[in-house]
């Protein structure tokens, strides 16, 4: 049964708050077409709390990586109505750098959404849930300045659920969009895609793009879900220009032919997305010590698990050196975790806090100390 007019144009009350504006009007805001009009009499007032955090101690063991990978692969994911915004903001990057892989010739602006929610409101905190998420919608696709192409609430008798596709504009829009930033003339996109599992060559290079600058958090995550943790923050995924800079440069390189395989990084976060580009005979062997030291000694668990929206790509070690200047360039970080492994489908990861000029300092010193003991 749909419940549009209850739930897309009803006000809101949320922790006795009376909301400004209905959910309707803020995805009208941010749509192609002409929003809906509004019922000729005004739905009752919906009203909710915040589902907020109960924090717990967070405990994680980095020798227990595996497992939580493990209990992440299992789990079936449920939407966290504490987190109801930044999730919303990951399944919208996620839709839209899954796009980044396809064939063809387009830009971030050149895109559009659909989006679905399935709604159960009953329980406490499920309609202030909903507002949240499509308040993230309207702020997150004004500030990347694309647009809606649908969009629609259905009742849902289980759990909460949000799909979200990104495709082209609709082809009547894109006339008016030429000298529109981040958009180009004719776009057009394949239904192939480059590769999406490691090619073997050991020599190439595998390379970690965050798409956002946020601090790596574990809440409203997988790996907090299937271990059943409360952490209390989420990645914030605010940096809408910096996502657009990330987005422009890797589509680039993509329509160049530099990228020989890529994988979104979203739920389940990083280590997640890098065992999803092994094969049974091709893993990794990776090297997390650039980042933890870019992020200030963030713990491996979470730059793992963290589900910050990016991407993981495999280069030739011939283009190296153009990516690091092309990324340089536009001022987007980048990792390099090191290379594939013919050892049978295994992604093993290390890391330190140390530089590379410190473990060879240590190295040299370590030799130096051995030769004078002779």
């Amino acid at each position: 049964m749909e419940i549009k007019s209850s739930v897309l144009h009803s006000p809101y009350i949320i922790d006795g708050v009376r909301q400004s504006v209905t959910p309707a009007q803020i995805l009208g805001d941010v749509s192609i077409y002409p929003a809906e009009k509004s019922p000729a009499v005004e739905p009752s007032p919906l009203v909710d709390e915040t589902k907020d955090v109960d924090p717990s101690p967070v405990a994680l063991d980095p020798k227990k990586v595996e497992k939580y990978l493990s209990a992440i692969l299992k789990a079936r994911r449920q939407i966290p109505m504490e987190f109801a915004g930044p999730y919303t903001r990951g399944r919208i990057a996620g839709a839209l750098l899954d796009c980044i892989w396809k064939l063809g010739h387009f830009r971030l602006g050149d895109l559009a959404l659909e989006m679905l929610w399935k709604w159960n409101n009953l329980a406490v905190g499920n309609t202030a849930g909903f507002y949240h998420s499509v308040e993230a919608v309207g702020d997150m696709l004004d500030a990347l300045d694309i647009k809606l192409s649908s969009y629609d609430c259905i009742h849902a008798d289980g759990e909460c659920s949000l799909e979200v596709t990104a495709s082209l504009r609709p082809t009547s829009d894109d006339a008016d969009l030429v000298e529109q930033p981040n958009t180009t003339r004719d776009p057009h996109m394949g239904a192939a895609s480059i590769p999406n599992v490691l090619q073997p060559d050991d020599n190439s290079w595998i390379v970690y793009i965050p798409f956002d600058s946020s601090p790596y958090r574990l809440g409203g995550s997988l790996l907090a879900q299937a271990m059943q943790i409360n952490s209390p923050l989420a990645p914030a995924l605010d940096d809408a220009p910096y996502f657009v800079d990330c987005y422009e440069v890797v589509r680039e390189l993509v329509e160049d032919g530099i990228v020989l395989a890529g994988v979104t990084v979203g739920e389940g976060g990083l280590l997640t997305g890098l065992k999803g580009m092994a094969t049974s005979r091709t893993g990794a062997i990776l090297d997390l010590s650039d980042i933890r030291r870019a992020s200030r000694g963030a713990d491996i668990v979470s730059i793992l698990f963290s589900e910050i929206p990016g991407v993981i790509i495999q280069i030739r070690d011939i283009d190296f050196d153009y990516i690091d200047a092309e990324l340089l360039l536009q001022d987007v970080a980048f990792y390099p975790l090191g290379h594939p492994a013919a050892n049978g489908g295994a992604v093993r990861v290390k890391a330190s806090a140390k530089t590379g000029i410190q473990n060879i300092l240590e190295s040299l010193v370590q030799r130096q100390g051995g030769e004078g003991e002779d």
